[in-house]
């Protein structure tokens, strides 16, 4: 339990000297259980770092870093992303594995709101739907 600790804070720290220039959200919704979570990812760049934590119902707290990418306007008013990288769900048995997911931002015509859709494969696949706010 102390080494997980001890990952969790050094990936905090190793990051967080770039938190100016990123912004944070709260992310929720269905992964692997019901989860709730921080994410922070790159501002303006294309492709920008995207990594976060999250608590889910299912026992396993998770990690994940990765990128995001721009794809197109949907409908010219919808920006959609995709979103690829690392897993990791912690827990008793910890596994790690890629990530892929479509992000849709100003979900419900509201700016500070995004919708994720998108399957962790990490040992089977695992689906997930989660609404962040930017903030």
């Amino acid at each position: 339990m102390n080494h997980k600790i001890f990952i969790v804070g050094l990936l905090v720290v190793v990051f967080s000297t770039a938190c100016m220039a990123y912004r944070p959200a709260v992310i929720g919704g269905i992964r692997n259980g019901t989860a709730l979570g921080l994410v922070i990812e790159g501002d303006r760049s294309d492709p920008a770092i995207r990594f976060g934590i999250e608590a889910s119902t299912s026992n396993s707290p998770l990690v994940f870093v990765g990128g995001k990418w721009f794809l197109s306007d949907v409908n010219s008013r919808y920006p959609m992303y995709m979103s690829a990288g690392l897993v990791g769900y912690l827990g008793s048995r910890s596994e790690v594995g890629p990530y892929i997911s479509l992000i849709f931002d100003r979900f419900l015509n509201s700016i500070p709101l995004f919708l994720e859709i998108g399957i962790d494969v990490v040992n089977s696949s695992r689906i997930q739907v989660q609404m962040g706010y930017y903030f």
